[in-house]
C-alpha cells in the first residue's frame, strides 16, 4: 500500500505526458479495495490549484474531477468527511476549495471560526475577517 502524490494523479487525469501518464495509469488502475492508494487531503488542494493555474481548467470541470476522486473506491482519502463538506461549500462559494477544507478541519477539531484576510472566504459561514 502506498500514497499518491499530486503529480501522479495529475498525470493520470490530464494524460499530457505519455511516459508519466502510462506509469500513473498502471499504478492507479492496479489499485484494489484490498490495496488502495492513500490520498492526503492536501493533494486534493494541490490538484485543484494545478488544474486551475497550469491547465486553466474551469471551476466546474475541477469540481467534477474532485468529486470523481472522492468516489473512487480504491482511493483512501484522508479526512474524507471534511473533503466532502469542503467540496459542497466550494461548489457555490466564492473561496477556494483549500479554504473550505481548512475551515472544516478546524471545525472538526472544535474551532468554529477561521480567521482570515481572504475577502472571498469572509463571505462564507465559518470565516471571520480581520
Amino acid at each position: 500500500m502506498f500514497a499518491l502524490d499530486t503529480n501522479v494523479l495529475v498525470r493520470y487525469i490530464v494524460q499530457d505526458d505519455k511516459t508519466q501518464a502510462g506509469k500513473a495509469t498502471k499504478i492507479i488502475e492496479g489499485l484494489s479495495p484490498d490495496s488502495p492508494g492513500f490520498i492526503p487531503c492536501i493533494v486534493l488542494c494541490e490538484i485543484n490549484w494545478v488544474l486551475k493555474s497550469a491547465y486553466k481548467i474551469s471551476k466546474q470541470e475541477r469540481l467534477g474531477v474532485l468529486q470523481n476522486l472522492l468516489l473512487v473506491p480504491v482511493f483512501d482519502i484522508e479526512q474524507l468527511d471534511s473533503c466532502v463538506s469542503a467540496l459542497k461549500c466550494y461548489q457555490s462559494g466564492k473561496a477556494d476549495f483549500s479554504d473550505y477544507l481548512i475551515q472544516d478541519i478546524s471545525r472538526v477539531h472544535g474551532y468554529g471560526t477561521l480567521l482570515t484576510f481572504d475577502k472571498d472566504a469572509q463571505k462564507s459561514k465559518g470565516f471571520k475577517g480581520l
